[in-house]
């Protein structure tokens, strides 16, 4: 009897130790991780907006050897998608619901499996003299008795927080350095005397998280509107006349180079840009990595005394619909200067 009375004690201490944790644990999470980044927030936004560069930083993918991830929607922007299936790491999704772009991100991450939840992320972004400092947030509740898992997971996720950051900032400053370092590019700097050309263009200010689906949209248009009239488009461009940072908002062109003298029909008009000094990069790679050009050629123009001229070229030498492999792809990103 005596040993079933200690025993009885035994557990009614345990099931008074759970109940008090269910009701006195908290139902609400927040965790928040900060590192500073010797790169400008023009390469480490890219590095956090897009899920194909997210997933190699990212420590969950780290974890789950055999997990599955598809990105869905346009890779970067708002309403895109990265799912995940994988056996340890389980099932579920993280969603992009706003930008700000270079300052903040906010998503929904929502889990199917082991147990079902939702929870809210951020990322907030502050650059200062050539580095930028990212805060890595997370806030989520439970309903009792999930809630006594919150004075288990806090620490993890913050070791988690941690190490992805880390390797965010690896992956950042490595981008920058440039080519012989890991993730770095050949973004090689020169000037050249940009000829006076012509364009068959659909100009337009638009959201920035909209550049992506305006220059597909109108592309197959102007190519078709200007082979119709004869006209022997060339390489596709991407021409910005504004960058608004505080708006959030680009006046840009989706362009072709067409014969001198062109006139404008239905679909397009046309831009013509006059002969100027430029400094130029010969960028090959996927072109969530092309920011490293930009910065590039942004530094080598202004070590050199000189000024910034709009608008700024992109020309998309190489047809990623022909050319599966991101890294031969060319992009030519122009600069004009005085």
């Amino acid at each position: 009897m005596k040993v079933l009375k200690t025993l009885a004690w035994i557990i009614g201490i345990i099931l008074f130790i759970a109940l008090a944790l269910v009701f006195f644990a908290p139902t609400s999470m927040h965790v928040e991780r900060t590192v500073e980044i010797k790169a400008p927030a023009t390469i480490v936004w890219n590095d956090i907006i897009r899920f194909e560069k997210f997933n190699e930083w990212n420590t969950w993918k780290q974890m789950d050897s055999t997990a599955r991830f598809t990105i869905t929607g346009d890779d970067g922007s708002i309403g895109a998608t990265d799912s995940w299936k994988g056996s340890k790491i389980g099932e579920g999704k993280l969603q992009h619901l706003s930008m700000d772009t270079y300052k903040s991100v906010t998503q929904k991450l929502t889990f199917i499996t082991p147990f079902a939840s939702e929870s809210d992320v951020f990322f907030h972004l502050s650059e200062a003299a050539g580095k930028t400092k990212v805060t890595w947030g997370f806030d989520t509740r439970y309903k009792r008795p999930q809630n006594v898992m919150s004075l288990f997971m806090k620490g993890a996720l913050e070791k988690d927080f941690d190490r992805g950051l880390n390797n965010l900032k690896s992956m950042a400053e490595a981008e920058v350095k440039g080519p012989g370092t890991p993730n770095g590019i050949d973004v090689t700097v020169k000037e050249m005397n940009f000829p006076a050309t012509t364009y068959a263009a659909v100009r337009k200010t638009i959201p920035m998280s909209r550049i992506t689906d305006y220059y597909r949209k109108n592309l197959e248009k102007i190519y078709e509107a200007a082979t119709t009239a004869k006209l022997q488009p060339g390489v596709p461009c991407g021409i910005f006349f504004t960058w608004d940072r505080k708006l959030q908002q680009t006046d840009m062109a989706a362009a072709i180079p067409v014969p001198e003298g062109s006139k404008p029909v239905g679909g397009y008009e046309i831009i013509t840009l006059p002969a100027a000094q430029a400094a130029y990069a010969d960028y090959y790679g996927p072109y969530s990595k092309i920011a490293n050009a930009h910065v590039a050629i942004q530094k080598f123009i202004t070590d050199k005394g000189r000024k910034i001229i709009p608008p700024t070229i992109e020309m998309y030498v190489t047809d990623p619909g022909k050319e599966k492999d991101s890294s031969k792809w060319l992009t030519k990103v122009i600069y004009f200067m005085k």
